[in-house]
């Protein structure tokens, strides 16, 4: 799933190159009805195929990576050996994009304090992470605003300095979307950066990890964004002359007088070539095969980082998204072995560059391979491996008729032991995540499946043996049997009136 940090709140080796290796399933039986299909997905085989994705040798598919290569060219072979027509650049199952990689130059990154004692210098990844932005450097006087908050107008004089602010909840979304809050309220005022006080009680872990994920993250404004160890935060508010354990909670703004904070952010650019995949079953009518409902999931992961408590680097992502990648070719191998195709074409589409703000998704949207307007639906698919064994989320149920018609799907199928809930992370946001937004935002009925969150999420514990193989499969199933029924339909999926307000609300902002 999209990195739900700061960023995304706002705003080569083929597969012989690499060790890990696996035992493709057997060919799907040719003249297989839909009981057969749907039995074909089976947990053996997803956990054939999530040994691999998220084995250590793909080292964790980072947007580029020789393992991104390893996975594309994996799932193409297995398209190949389902018999599904090519559908990426120059009758080839793989699709190209530009990606230009921006870091953060670790070596340069600065955060210094001038006080009138001298210099002190903090330590990233220890005292502080970053996410640099389209500036290089700031300094001034930074100004506290008390707790990061929606809805808040900073005075004048933030213009142009350093504007902090207390983040007092430590819950991954409850601290995303304070400091989200802070940064809109900073960008109104012109501030020239936003520092996050973390609360006592944020792990000083997560400062070192989230300034190994963060450093690609590159925001598309002239504000750096600086998040502060609370024990690092005390001692600058202290050489300023203040008390922060006083006055954190305080919402008159304080200027840190005889302080001047100064930031230096290089980033450094690279510009490399990254892979979608993409495979088409055509449909069996010959009016509605001009159609397509489209399967997707990212193949991509975040790569290799900062090693947790047990030394391990390799961020495998199983569940984010070897889960949805798996589960894509799994619903791809099930199509391919029925006797009677659906009426409309189907597209399996694998993309990469999601984690890095959807790219390869908005790729896909902006230079299709078959006609857009001709895609009648999207069905997304990350992180659904895990969590409660009898819930998937659908998000976006409201938003369009793809909502009721996969409630029809899984009430007519009991047997597969899925409850089909409704959001229940609102404040998440979810919808604007993952790859169906692409589509939501080319106005094409989307609608998002995922299990949630867990306590593995970006982190090197999403390992293989985390994945519930077993619900997986039956996810897959219900996702094969509620594609089957929008292929075979011959009206369009519609948007509500409500999800057409909103996705039209976002793209006028």
């Amino acid at each position: 799933m999209l990195r739900r940090t700061l960023t995304s709140a706002l705003l080569s080796l083929a597969v012989a190159g690499c060790s890990a290796t696996t035992t493709p399933p057997a060919a799907p039986a040719p003249g297989g009805g839909i009981d057969d299909a749907v039995a074909s997905i089976n947990p053996t085989d997803v956990e054939q195929r999530i040994a691999f994705l998220a084995s250590d040798e793909l080292r964790g598919r980072d947007t580029p990576s020789p393992g991104l290569e390893a996975a594309a060219n994996y799932a193409a072979e297995e398209f190949r050996r389902l018999g599904l027509r090519p559908a990426g650049d120059d009758e080839t199952y793989i699709q190209r994009f530009p990606f230009d990689a921006s870091t953060l130059d670790r070596a340069g990154v600065l955060v210094e304090t001038r006080e009138r004692a001298g210099t002190h210098r903090l330590e990233f990844a220890s005292d502080y992470f970053v996410i640099p932005a389209r500036v290089d450097s700031v300094a001034g006087t930074p100004l506290f605003l008390g707790p990061a908050r929606g809805g808040v107008l900073l005075p004048p004089e933030a213009a142009g300095r350093p504007v902090a602010f207390f983040v007092a909840d430590t819950g991954s979304a409850a601290w995303q979307m304070a400091a989200g809050a802070a940064l809109q309220s900073s960008l109104a005022a012109r501030a020239a950066a936003v520092v996050l006080v973390m609360a006592p009680a944020f792990p000083d872990s997560m400062i070192s990890v989230l300034a190994n994920q963060l450093t690609g993250q590159i925001l598309p404004v002239p504000m750096p964004v600086i998040g502060l160890r609370y024990a690092a935060a005390a001692r600058m508010f202290g050489a300023a002359g203040l008390d922060l354990d006083q006055i954190r909670d305080a919402t008159a703004p304080t200027s840190l007088e005889g302080l001047t904070l100064a930031l230096r952010t290089p980033i450094e650019g690279s510009s490399a070539e990254a892979p979608n995949v993409v495979a088409i079953l055509p449909g069996s009518d010959s009016a509605l095969s001009r159609e397509y409902v489209v399967f997707s999931a990212h193949i991509d992961h975040v790569g290799v980082g900062e090693p947790d408590a047990t030394g391990d680097s390799i961020y495998n992502g199983a569940d984010d998204d070897a889960s949805g990648t798996t589960a894509v070719l799994e619903i791809a191998e099930a199509f391919a072995s029925l006797a009677q195709r659906p009426a409309r074409s189907m597209i399996f589409l694998l993309v990469s560059a999601e984690e890095d703000g959807l790219l390869g998704s908005q790729h896909f949207v902006e230079e299709p391979t078959v006609p857009l307007a001709q895609i009648v639906a999207n069905i997304n698919i990350d992180m659904v491996g895990r969590n409660a064994p009898d819930t998937v989320v659908a998000i976006g149920q409201d938003y369009s008729s793809l909502g009721p018609a996969v409630q029809r799907v899984s009430g007519a199928n009991p047997a597969l032991g899925l409850v089909v809930a409704p959001d229940l992370w609102p404040e998440e946001q979810l919808f604007f995540r993952s790859d169906h937004f692409s589509f939501a935002m080319k106005e094409i009925p989307a609608i998002f499946f995922t299990t949630g969150l867990h306590e593995d999420y970006h982190r090197p514990s999403d390992e293989p043996e985390t994945i519930d193989s077993d619900k997986l499969a039956r996810v897959a199933r219900l996702l094969f049997r509620f594609g089957h029924e929008l292929a075979s339909r011959p009206e369009r999926p519609q948007w509500t009136e409500e999800g057409r307000a909103a996705i039209r609300n976002v793209m006028r902002q």
